[in-house]
């Protein structure tokens, strides 16, 4: 009776294992045996891969997504320029993109000669039926097609290999690793990426580091570069052996790097694992007598360690993954069987991984509080409560010159500071916010006493190791809710207004919520404001002081919005500004002035003014020079008006766009001098014709103290060999005293308002002056 319940408990014991082996159950003991065998044989790259990143420091740098289609040109010309032997952008290219910058891009593959290489991918759309995403026709006319899939295995979730090629109506496209590898081998179904490689030695370089010039060219020259996302917005992730979580890009990379090491692995899986444990099982139950427990145990231990040795060595030398859980789980339950308690023990694990799972899923692993998710999923409280979102401001710029590791022992510091304070929740909702929640009672001025103490009790000198860590704190609170979903996104309302206003501490009102749901209408509706014909230029007069005659006009833009109204361009130029439209409306307000100028009855010049977006993000010389070739106006006739802030923000790149622009013979204007914070070497250096005085010095200012600093603005300006234009003219006395100082010409209400371009073309008729009255 014993030996056939033995015989029953080994093979039941062996069913399971297969059924375990077969349904995934070990997955998880396979991937850390793996990891570590994948550690153990490291191997280094070809070094002929490099990665180029869009990663988050890159989107904000160009501030919009998707980018337009000219930067990835200008990338892509900048590359094939140093010497790159390939590039592929892991980037979905099939949706046309509005304006010329598919063109652009188009133009920008050709040059690269066939160097270039678009990623093409398949979906499953909502039925299950899958479907490729092909660049667009333009695109992949002048470039080659290759296949970015991933595929993932089907119990742990993790990236394992690639498609070799995918085929359609339109044809094959072969793998991105294949293509650019150029094996000799016969291509198999499935590419196993050899994850011993060191991804760490493979080059990754930041996109704006590379298309500014930042990265030695040196380091580019005869590589492959891949190019694609990074940055944690796209998520473009994946869970990988031995390096957990890695960018679509890297994975490629690993694929790439595995062909040119001649690296085609082949599995076989758990079963070598199965078949040794079956052959200990049968050899155990054929013996009359068991080993003892001890020496049962080390015979075990010592299959086990020759077994994950042999699969280290098949591995490392012949080129063949034999995954080793089965193994070590079979000779567990075979010492089980003697011990009468496997599985109790593999229940007790089991429960374990499932609680932590489950603890991952709902707090923060670094500081142990509540993540945002696990704040949310808690059941709404009985009773209104109060959320205090705690904002570690700069957290990103102390990340990127002190390290992660710095600044995320600072936040366990400042987690374990907040869980002393009271609150019966503490939650870390994002990197560098914590939301604190609590029973609201009623005294709206007590809460805000409150939060200020924290914002002043939290912000301070911080010792993390050997560093001393300044932080400041502000927040943005909410009540009068039982919903944590509702209170957190109206601190968060609260918190992105407070930053606006500058505020330490700001409580959520009904007018934040109002602020950013026309935010989001204006730059929605902004977008389209171009097609649907709601903006218009209007010019206001410039005029020599000493002859009256009109020498200019500037251009103005305005928006009429169907249902908001007149929407003042203090509001939407910034938004534009802030979002990267601006790039756009500004190319636009420049053809328009051209446009418009060369129907003006008398050659007086146009003056535009430019953004600093337009210098840091776009290609203003470009702009220029295509408004002036699509209209024909002269350059001499085009003035364009930046900022002192501007001129000064990067002063060698805006000297060289605007040497460049001078060349051109276009004029240019220092606009708003004076309310900015400059050098005068500025001044001297930058190649510009005009001062524009801002209206803050000339309108309401007779004081002689006014009057001294006008005065030696004007001085300035003449001595330095620069014309003036003064703002804000509004009667005749100030014309007169400002020709009086020297001042070459005036703009302002005194002479005209802004008004259309058909008034303008009849202003210039009748008259040869502006009078007043």
């Amino acid at each position: 009776m014993r030996q056939i319940m033995r015989w029953f408990a080994a093979l039941t014991s062996i069913l399971a294992l297969v059924a375990f082996s077969q349904t995934g159950m070990l997955a998880s003991l396979d991937n850390r045996l793996g990891d570590w065998r994948l550690e153990a044989s490291n191997r280094s790259p070809s070094g002929d891969t490099i990665v180029i990143e869009i990663d988050s420091r890159s989107l904000d740098a160009i501030g919009v997504w998707p980018w337009p289609r000219t930067i990835h040109a200008s990338m892509l010309d900048k590359l094939m320029d140093v010497g790159v032997d390939e590039v592929v952008f892991d980037i979905d290219f099939s949706s046309a993109s509005p304006g010329f910058s598919d063109a652009i891009f188009t133009d920008a593959l050709h040059r690269a000669g066939g160097y270039a290489w678009l990623a093409a991918f398949v979906q499953q759309d909502a039925n299950g039926v899958a479907r490729f995403s092909r660049p667009l026709p333009a695109f992949a006319e002048a470039a080659g097609i290759v296949l970015v899939n991933v595929l993932l295995d089907p119990f742990s979730g993790r990236a394992q290999g690639i498609p070799s090629l995918a085929e359609d109506d339109q044809g094959v496209i072969p793998a991105l690793a294949w293509t650019l590898g150029q094996s000799a081998r016969a291509l198999p179904e499935v590419l196993t990426i050899d994850f011993g490689i060191d991804a760490s030695a493979i080059p990754r370089m930041s996109f704006t580091d590379v298309l500014y010039g930042r990265v030695d060219p040196a380091w580019l020259a005869g590589k492959q570069a891949i190019i694609g996302a990074s940055a944690i917005e796209l998520r473009d992730f994946f869970n990988v052996p031995r390096y957990g979580i890695i960018s679509g890009p890297m994975v490629q990379a690993l694929a790439l790097e595995t062909v040119k090491a001649d690296r085609i692995l082949s599995s076989f899986g758990g079963y070598p694992g199965l078949i040794i444990v079956c052959a200990l099982a049968l050899v155990l139950l054929v013996r009359k007598r068991s080993p003892p427990l001890g020496q049962m145990a080390a015979i075990l231990a010592g299959f086990g360690l020759m077994g994950e040795l042999g699969a280290l060595f098949a591995y490392a030398q012949a080129n063949m993954i034999v995954q080793t859980a089965s193994l070590h789980t079979g000779l567990m339950l075979l010492f089980g069987l003697a011990l009468a308690d496997n599985g109790y023990k593999h229940l007790l694990a089991q429960r374990t991984a499932q609680q932590r799972l489950h603890y991952l899923a709902t707090h923060d692993l670094a500081t142990g509080a509540w993540s945002r998710q696990g704040l949310l999923d808690l059941s709404d409280h009985a009773d209104e409560l109060i959320l205090i979102l705690l904002h570690l401001n700069n957290l990103d710029e102390l990340r990127a010159t002190l390290g992660h590791d710095v600044c995320e022992g600072l936040v366990v510091q400042f987690s374990e500071m907040l869980a002393q304070t009271g609150f019966n929740e503490v939650a870390r909702t994002a990197p560098d916010n914590f939301a604190l929640l609590a029973p609201a009672d009623g005294h709206s001025d007590r809460l805000a006493t409150i939060v200020g103490l924290l914002c002043t009790k939290f912000s301070g000198a911080y010792s993390v190791g050997e560093h001393s860590v300044h932080v400041d704190v502000t927040s943005g609170y909410a009540a009068g809710s039982t919903s944590r979903a509702l209170l957190l996104s109206q601190a968060e309302i609260a918190l992105i207004q407070g930053k606006a206003t500058k505020s330490a501490a700001r409580f959520f009102q009904q007018s934040d919520q109002q602020k950013l749901d026309r935010h989001v209408q204006l730059d929605r509706d902004l977008r389209q404001a171009i097609r649907r014909g709601q903006l218009q230029l209007v010019f206001q007069p410039q005029v020599d002081l000493e002859t009256r005659q009109m020498i200019g006009a500037e251009a103005l833009l305005r928006w009429s919005h169907p249902e908001l109204g007149q929407i003042s361009p203090a509001e939407f130029i910034p938004l534009a500004e802030e979002t990267g439209y601006i790039l756009e409306l500004g190319e636009w307000v420049l053809s328009q002035a051209c446009q418009q100028a060369c129907f003006w009855p008398r050659p007086i010049n146009v003056a535009v003014n430019v953004s600093p977006v337009q210098f840091q993000r776009g290609d203003l010389f470009e702009t220029v020079r295509a408004a002036l070739l699509r209209s024909g106006l002269p350059p001499s006739r085009l003035e364009l008006e930046i900022t002192e802030g501007q001129a000064v923000s990067d002063p060698a790149r805006v000297r060289d766009v605007l040497k460049r622009l001078q060349a051109l013979q276009i004029k240019m204007s220092i606009d708003d001098f004076g309310t900015g914070f400059s050098s005068l070497s500025h001044l001297r250096d930058l190649p510009f014709e005009t001062l524009k005085i801002d209206q803050s010095f000339v309108r309401d200012r007779t004081s002689p103290a006014d009057q001294a600093l006008l005065a030696a603005i004007v001085s300035l300006a003449t001595r330095m060999g620069k014309l003036t234009i003064a703002e804000g003219i509004e009667d005749e006395a100030t014309a007169l005293r400002l020709a009086s100082l020297g001042c070459s010409f005036g703009q302002g209400y005194h002479f005209s308002r802004p008004i259309s371009g058909a008034d303008l073309v009849a202003l210039m008729l009748p008259r040869e002056r502006l009078k007043s009255g």
